[in-house]
């Protein structure tokens, strides 16, 4: 009751909701049926009565529920997000430089990883209650590699056999002159795992860019020598005071209308700053987890279990196949079957025997590999096949005898009657239609009447395929004569009058 009871004060203390602002208090869980866990939970809540309208071992399913109503279109939800949060505050660890003094007077928004040359400091980048899948900028300056460790806050929070360390990264900076800015992005993930994703050296860089300007060019001046010339000989300058005032409207115009401005396009050479992202190697070691090579040897194993059940799949697969096709045959050849009638009486005692022996091997070697399942059904298709094919062959016969009766008729009678579409052809060509229908019908008659004569159980004479072929091969005949285009008609020549003269 004391460790309860000690869950349930931690619960309320770290609650940024005071008590009496909670509307309700659901119990879920085997444990809810306790009547001493019940009465302490209530008087932990300010002796509000706990709610089970929760199937208390599947809590899960009314958020099943709310999900599937909030997908669905014919159910209207109250808008509500679920936000999943990590348990345990995160720190990260580094050694300090000089430096870092550079990322105190930068505040661009990102975390400022500082300290003092040589100085470990640990900062909280991810506290306890956090959203998950969360992404946070590291800001450090340095002039070189570096490594950054990530471990629990408190670790007497975590589980049994929890390890506190989450890892030391290495970032593989190149060598630099001066202390240079490196982001470090810190992810705590949506499964509430800690991952750095990458880190990136940004550098600002001037460089020259030849841009194109607009100037205006400087009004040109008239020389004296000009205007002089523009005066007539003999007029002298008057003084100041004797010079003619010229016409009030004139004066005006010439004052509205100003001087009409040149520009040019010039090329000009101007320098810019642009930020340059680098990415940085990161290699992590003592992570939570298994090495690589240990990672690899386990999906090699699970790898090789997939294919183990695949395997066991398929051959279940095929032993059923095995036997349905024994079950289904054996009633099929019986002699009021489907397949009854296309099955000599010599060669079903024969199917027969052989579907029973099948059937016992099968059920005597249970642990019979997919391939043997495979030969058995092969063997006993071998016999099968064929009666199968004689049943399909006999109820697709009529539609293939119509088929072939009809293009028959089609073609004869464009031969015998030509009419105006096919009239241009000549006589002989469309003796050569009526006499290949004549032909195919001819074999036609004959071939059936062979057919009707022969058992069921026998191989048939007339096939389908063969109809089907002799088909096309008349189509394709007649259709080369029949598409013989009709010929242009003889233009008729126009006589010129002559002019007497």
């Amino acid at each position: 009751m004391a460790k309860a009871q000690a869950v349930l004060d931690k619960v309320l203390a770290e609650c940024p909701v005071p008590v009496d602002k909670i509307d309700s208090v659901e119990i879920v869980g085997g444990a809810s049926r306790v009547p001493w866990v019940k009465r302490i939970c209530s008087e932990a809540f300010g002796g509000k009565e706990l709610s089970t309208t929760m199937n208390q071992e599947e809590s899960v399913a009314r958020g099943c529920a709310l999900q599937a109503a909030i997908l669905s279109p014919l159910y209207k939800v109250r808008d509500f997000a679920v936000q999943d949060s990590s348990n345990f505050a995160i720190n990260i660890g580094w050694m300090g430089s000089a430096a870092d003094s550079a990322a105190v007077k930068e505040d661009d928004g990102d975390t400022q990883m500082a300290g003092g040359e040589g100085e470990y400091k640990t900062a909280t980048v991810f506290p306890m209650h956090s959203a998950l899948n969360v992404l946070k900028m590291l800001t450090f300056y340095r002039t070189g590699p570096f490594d950054v460790k990530a471990e629990y806050a408190d670790d007497t929070i975590l589980l049994p056999m929890t390890p506190k360390e989450l890892g030391t990264f290495h970032i593989d900076l190149p060598t630099q002159t001066e202390p240079k800015k490196v982001k470090v992005k810190a992810k705590l993930t949506l499964h509430g795992t800690f991952h750095l994703e990458g880190a990136q050296l940004v550098e600002e860089e001037e460089y020259e860019e030849t841009v194109k300007e607009k100037r205006e060019l400087p009004e040109e001046e008239k020389p004296a020598e000009a205007e002089a010339e523009a005066k007539p000989e003999g007029e002298a300058e008057k003084p100041e005071g004797e010079a003619k005032e010229a016409p009030e409207g004139e004066a005006k115009e010439e004052e509205k209308k100003p001087a009409e401005k040149k520009y040019e396009w010039v090329e000009v050479v101007k320098k810019k700053r642009r930020t340059k992202r680098t990415d940085l190697k990161i290699t992590a070691t003592g992570a939570p987890g298994l090495p690589d090579t240990m990672l690899q040897k386990r999906q090699d194993e699970e790898f090789a279990m997939q294919a183990e059940m695949r395997d066991i799949v398929e051959t279940d697969e095929k032993r059923n196949d095995l036997e349905g096709y024994i079950f289904n045959m054996r009633d099929k050849i019986a002699e009021g079957g489907l397949y009854g009638a296309f099955i000599s009486n010599a060669d079903r005692d024969a199917f027969n025997s052989a579907l029973m022996t099948s059937e016992d091997w099968l059920y005597d070697n249970p642990e019979s590999t997919k391939s043997e399942y495979i030969g058995k059904l092969e063997e006993l298709k071998a016999m099968g096949d064929p009666v199968a094919w004689r049943h399909k062959e006999e109820g697709a016969r009529g539609e293939w005898i119509d088929a072939v009766m009809g293009t028959v008729k089609n073609y004869r009678a464009a031969a015998q009657e030509p009419g105006e579409k096919y009239g241009h052809i000549s006589p002989d060509k469309l003796s050569k239609i009526e006499k290949a229908c004549a032909d195919l019908e001819a074999w036609l008659q004959e071939t059936k009447a062979k057919q009707e004569g022969l058992p069921k159980h026998q191989k048939p004479a007339l096939l389908c395929a063969d109809m089907e072929k002799k088909n096309q091969e008349l189509a394709k005949f007649a259709d080369d004569i029949l598409k013989e285009p009709k010929p242009k008609p003889a233009k008729e020549e126009k006589k010129e009058e002559k002019k007497e003269e």
